[in-house]
């Protein structure tokens, strides 16, 4: 299992559930603020098979990709 966490534009939001919703990934998002571009953006967090990983990697870049270790 892989941890993922990445950005998008905040109007991109609903795209990006209804995206992610259909490829059967149910992430926890956080409306957040950027202070690099001092915009809202929303924050999606998921914990995710490797085959499901190289999908989301491959539409977004991401911020944080980590092997998943259960506390």
């Amino acid at each position: 299992m892989i941890t993922i966490v990445y950005h998008t534009k905040l109007e991109d939001k609903a795209d990006e559930l209804e995206w992610l919703r259909n490829q059967k990934i149910f992430p926890a998002v956080l409306d957040s603020y950027d202070w690099v571009t001092q915009k809202t953006v929303a924050k999606f967090g998921l914990i995710v098979s490797p085959e499901q990983a190289m999908t989301v990697k491959l539409r977004h870049k991401l911020d944080v990709q980590v092997a998943y270790k259960q506390r």
